[in-house]
């Protein structure tokens, strides 16, 4: 299985440069959300993770870069104010398979 993506395979997949986002930060939401994905999914082995939870991980981390920019995740478009989707359907699809359920 391979390990979670490095800084600079992720700065390369995000296509975002070290002067927009400096590498503590981008480490930064690379642990949190490898936490919060760890979390939400059953791993056997945190650090291993197969390609889909990869790929998963990378749309995470993008996520939040993209989403730095819009305050209070409002945009303004042709159609007035929209908010930003609290869930990524393509993190669904490839985190659904390995996701825990809590109860109570």
């Amino acid at each position: 299985m391979p390990a979670l993506p490095d800084v600079a395979e992720v700065r390369a997949w995000c296509q975002v440069s070290s002067a927009s986002v400096p590498e503590p930060m981008l480490q930064a939401v690379m642990d949190g959300e490898a936490a919060n994905q760890a979390k939400a999914c059953r791993l056997a082995d945190p650090a291993d993770r197969p390609a889909d939870l990869c790929q998963a991980f990378l749309r995470r981390v993008a996520r939040v870069l993209a989403a730095r920019g819009v305050p209070l995740g409002v945009t303004s478009g042709e159609q007035g104010p929209m908010r930003l989707a609290s869930f990524d359907a393509e993190i669904e699809r490839l985190e659904g398979y390995d996701r825990g359920f809590c109860f109570g």
